[in-house]
């Protein structure tokens, strides 16, 4: 499938023992979609104005906190929500998915239920099933297996925005603003090794929450969230 000018807009940088061994958030999306992405670097406060020909922006996960903000973070929220006024298709993926909701009026916090991470399972709204990002590749019933991980969410659903997936963990694992611009908690670019690393580089962490971090790894299989991503991408090539 070719691939049509995506770009990522980075929001952060994983973990040294990370990056060395599956490459930092752009690179996870470009493995997910098999092609290399230009990405610009809003945690390091690159411009943000897009290269010409540009159809689609995704927007990366990041280990910084939306419940403790910089201004930068004030400013990307806001200019991606305008990309979106202007046409530009946006999905945003959880640092990324909390940047677009607090900017639509909601506020993101430490989710109260407690950390989630490995892969887990989120049912589609009515909303989500017939939404482009899902049409097409869900089972009927519209439960999906997704990789995640997060300690943050948005609470509650933002002004005029749709909710199209949740569960017990998290009531807003899924979003739509508008015909441009969507959003996800969850992580459909991690592939599974990169997912059991991160847990394993996490693991004093998981323990100390009261986590088993040798059963999250050992959890951890193949989805088919990638989909999605290939889902914008068609969407973006339409747009």
């Amino acid at each position: 499938m070719s691939i049509p000018r995506l770009v990522v807009i980075q929001t952060g940088t994983a973990a040294p023992e990370i990056v060395r061994e599956h490459g930092d958030y752009p690179a996870w999306f470009s493995r997910a979609l098999g092609a290399e992405l230009p990405v610009l670097r809003a945690h390091l406060g690159e411009n943000l104005e897009l290269p010409a020909g540009t159809q689609g922006v995704l927007v990366s996960g990041s280990p910084l906190s939306l419940t403790e903000p910089e201004q930068w973070m004030e400013d990307v929220a806001g200019e991606l929500l305008r990309m979106g006024e202007r046409g530009t298709p946006v999905l945003g993926v959880c640092f990324g998915h909390q940047l677009i909701g607090r900017a639509a009026g909601s506020q993101v916090v430490r989710n109260p239920k407690g950390r989630e991470i490995g892969t887990v399972r989120v049912q589609l709204t009515a909303d989500g099933r017939k939404d482009p990002l899902f049409r097409g590749w869900v089972p009927e019933g519209g439960l999906v297996d997704v990789q995640a991980t997060h300690i943050d969410s948005i609470d509650p659903v933002p002004p005029g925005a749709t909710l199209l997936a949740s569960n017990e963990r998290c009531a807003t694992q899924a979003l739509r603003f508008s015909d441009a611009v969507a959003s996800v908690q969850f992580h459909p670019e991690l592939d599974p090794d990169t997912l059991r690393d991160l847990i394993a580089s996490r693991a004093g962490i998981l323990r100390a929450e009261g986590l088993d971090p040798d059963s999250l790894r050992a959890d951890v299989r193949e989805t088919d969230s990638a989909r999605l991503l290939r889902a914008f991408a068609d969407e973006a090539r339409r747009s």
